[in-house]
């Protein structure tokens, strides 16, 4: 189970995405210490012992007015006549604000507005200032409108500060909001930069006055105040010069300025370098380059270690490493061993590929101890254990790992995982799993993660009709312009520029090839095995029996492929298959994934059309058909050498880790072992996937199917079909059983319909 993501490299190495650290991100008490965090000691120091604690986040009630009303996410202002009563209070929705006489909504909270009410309430602001129809709720006279895109102004309607132009009074660019975003420079409010900052103010500038605007951190050198790269930032400077975006991470030779949140992430469905056929989606990609191979022939390639030269871009490249020692430099390492870290923090920050730590050297991934093997809290919450990523839980004082959204109990822990969690206020505010419909724009409207441990990009896409955020479905309808932007880096162009023709289509998928024995619907009497068997059948419950699902129920590309009674027309939708042969040769085509992508029983190509028959990994004559091909003979693989297409018939043959993962539970990119492609066997099926099914025994179509099943907290092999139950039997059998209930208490059966020459499942995370 690989966990880490990596964050994006594209953009000027100076900027920061303003996503800021939560308090339990800070590490070091010395930067802990300020109006919004504080340090919490769990255990004081002993003779023999130092003190153990964590950052934790000041309560509302703590803080005065001013502070109060930065906090608006989370807290509101309530003025009291009493000089040491409290004044700030968590908030859990606006309508519960109370106002005291002759205050406005917007100075008890400025993220609340009016509502239009004849007994009027507090309501939240929303997203957009446009929507605010009154001057009352836009710009009142006590206070300030802040909604979620930014600060909002009347003229003639609502409008947001875009930009500091739109300010006309010397009095409204002076505003706290706006302190470290614009100036005014006599005559007109103009954005402000890091040269006319004064040595007291020379800490960071903000990219433009909307809420979400990069930070440009700044260091006052010689009389000047200057851009500054995050790699300059010292302990004392690292938060407050980054606007607590950064957090410094001590490490042997010192420490690093190191970013808390990423803004954007490669996951582990994001496209290789090699796979980027198209130039243009090459140049877009941050770690690759477009640069000739041979002679006068350009392709898509890595990047050097070398070539990077920050280190938060450099610790996010499998196989690099931030040297710091010295000269800070970005290095090529073969094993995490050769990387010092004294502990999981100090290591992630180097490289996030190697994100344990043995108490002396790093170690990868595979290699990581429990959370609740962690005794130091503030080192817990910036962790990942073989089990996922550690949270420290003051009550039991256990370091433990996170398995839900709802594990995160605060907004600011919630916030930490943006792309998998959203916090809802309400009655019982809590963090929640979040999905493509949380997104109320077309512009935010982009991906999510639907679980923390897993680091697979989910696509959403708007529709414009609906003007709602949806779950993405048809990757036909992004063109070459936007196959690779579109999909969140996940999809690539099928074909080079010079062949004219292509699909948009995803850079990881998983197949099987050649299932030699396969239930259809009528023979799956059992409701669990039916179920299983989505969307070729469905469980037809006014008769209690499988039945095959009709193609015009499957709304989707991704669903419709996955049965081999139909197939995707971008036209026309999903529509039924007549026999094998005339629906393949009418689908048009130049590679095997295009073909998968329109129809399941399609994985061959003749003459521009799609095939029933697979072809040999030899027919294949240009790279771009051979990678990531399934032949007769096995995994196709272009040789460079020769420039020919061969067929690979073992795991180990495999020299690139996305054609190792292609097969479905067959073969796996063992990091461990230097960078290899290993074999499944049970116990390692179950470590890498979470998941004791089945596995093949070899890439090829002479593989046999071999059955796992859990026992005891251990995936073993499953001795024989008798030894599954009612519920493992389908899935641990890949398809290719059932439980048939008539014999005695029920027993596992193999299925024995026609043998199908050629069948490609491919995994819904495909698109």
């Amino acid at each position: 189970m690989l966990l880490l993501v990596a964050i994006c490299t594209v953009g000027n190495a100076y900027f920061v995405p303003n996503v800021q650290c939560a308090c339990q991100q800070i590490i070091t008490e010395q930067e802990c210490n300020n109006w919004n965090c504080q340090w919490a000691v769990v255990s004081p120091a002993t003779a023999t012992t130092k003190a153990t604690g964590y950052c934790q986040q000041v309560p509302c009630g703590d803080l005065n007015q001013t502070q109060c009303l930065k906090e608006s996410y989370r807290c509101y202002y309530q003025e009291s006549t009493q000089q040491a009563a409290i004044v700030c209070f968590t908030l859990a929705k606006c309508e519960d604000i109370q106002l005291a006489a002759g205050a406005t909504c917007q100075s008890s909270n400025p993220s609340c507005v009016p509502s239009n009410l004849q007994k009027p309430q507090c309501i939240a602001a929303g997203l957009s200032c446009k929507n605010l129809t009154t001057i009352e709720q836009c710009q009142p006279a006590k206070g300030q409108t802040l909604a979620d895109e930014g600060l909002c102004y009347w003229n003639g309607s609502c409008k947001v500060v875009s930009q500091c132009g739109d300010i006309a009074t010397q009095n409204q660019c002076q505003l706290r909001q706006f302190q470290f975003a614009c100036y005014w420079t006599g005559t007109k409010c103009s954005p402000t930069t890091c040269q006319q900052l004064s040595q007291e103010n020379c800490k960071y500038v903000l990219q433009s006055p909307l809420t979400g605007a990069g930070v440009q951190p700044c260091n006052y050198i010689g009389t000047t105040c200057v851009d500054a790269p995050v790699g300059s930032l010292t302990q004392s400077t690292c938060s407050a010069n980054t606007n607590s975006h950064y957090r410094w991470v001590p490490i042997e030779s010192g420490g690093i300025c190191a970013q808390c949140n990423p803004f954007k992430y490669v996951y582990r469905n994001q496209c290789e370098c090699q796979q980027l056929l198209q130039q243009n989606e090459c140049q877009s990609s941050g770690n690759c380059k477009w640069a000739v191979t041979t002679g006068t022939t350009y392709a898509c390639q890595s990047l050097a270690c070398a070539d990077y030269l920050v280190q938060q871009q450099c610790a996010q490249v499998k196989g690099c490493y931030w040297n710091a020692a010295g000269t800070p430099q970005c290095t090529a390492y073969s094993s995490c061993s050769e990387i010092a870290g004294k502990n999981g923090q100090a290591c992630v920050t180097l490289s996030i590929f190697c994100p344990g730590s043995n108490g002396t050297t790093c170690l990868s991934q595979v290699s990581l101890n429990s959370c609740s093997s962690i005794t130091t809290p503030n080192i817990c919450y910036n962790s990942i254990g073989k089990d996922g990523y550690c949270t420290y839980e003051p009550g039991s004082k256990a370091c433990v790992n996170i398995t839900s959204c709802s594990n995160l109990m605060t907004r600011q822990l919630c916030d930490q995982f943006s792309n998998s969690c959203i916090w809802k206020t309400g009655t019982s505010a809590s963090c929640q799993v979040k999905t493509c419909s949380e997104y109320l724009t077309e512009s935010s409207c982009t991906y999510i993660q639907n679980n923390i441990n897993n680091n697979v990009l989910n696509i959403c896409t708007w529709n414009p009709d609906t003007k709602k955020c949806n779950s993405f479905d048809n990757s036909f309808s992004y063109d070459v312009n936007s196959c690779f932007s579109s999909t969140g880096r996940t999809h690539h162009w099928s074909e080079p520029s010079n062949a004219q023709k292509g699909l948009c289509l995803p850079c990881h998928y998983s197949s099987v090839l050649n299932v030699k024995s396969n239930c259809s619907c009528k023979e799956l009497t059992n409701y669990t095995d039916c179920a299983l068997s989505s969307p070729k059948c469905y469980w037809n419950a006014g008769n209690s029996q499988c039945e095959n699902q009709k193609c015009s129920q499957l709304t989707s590309q991704t669903q419709c492929i996955l049965s081999k009674y139909c197939y995707w027309s971008n036209s026309l939708g999903c529509q039924a298959t007549g026999s094998s042969t005339v629906t393949c040769s009418q689908l048009s085509a130049n590679t095997q994934q295009e073909c998968l992508s329109q129809s399941i029983i399609c994985a061959g190509i003749s003459g521009g059309k799609c095939s029933s028959s697979l072809n040999n990994c030899s027919d294949f004559s240009t790279f771009y058909q051979c990678f990531g091909s399934v032949g007769t003979d096995g995994i196709c693989q272009w040789n460079q050498a020769s420039s020919k297409c061969q067929g690979i018939s073992n795991c180990n043959m495999i020299n690139t880790q996305a054609q190792c993962e292609l097969v479905l539970n067959t073969c796996y990119w063992d990091a461990s072992a230097n960078g290899t492609c290993s074999s499944y066997n049970c116990t390692s099926l179950y470590t890498q996937t979470k998941s004791c099914n089945f596995y093949l025994s070899t890439p090829n179509q002479n593989y046999k199917v071999n059955s796992c099943y859990l026992t005891n907290g251990t995936c073993t092999s499953a001795p024989n079909l008798e030894s599954l139950t009612s519920s493992t039997c389908y899935a641990s059998t890949g398809g290719t059983a059932r439980w048939d209930s008539g014999e005695k208490n029920g027993t596992c059966v193999m299925c024995y319909s026609q043998i199908i020459s050629v069948l490609f499942i491919i995994l819904s995370y495909m698109f």
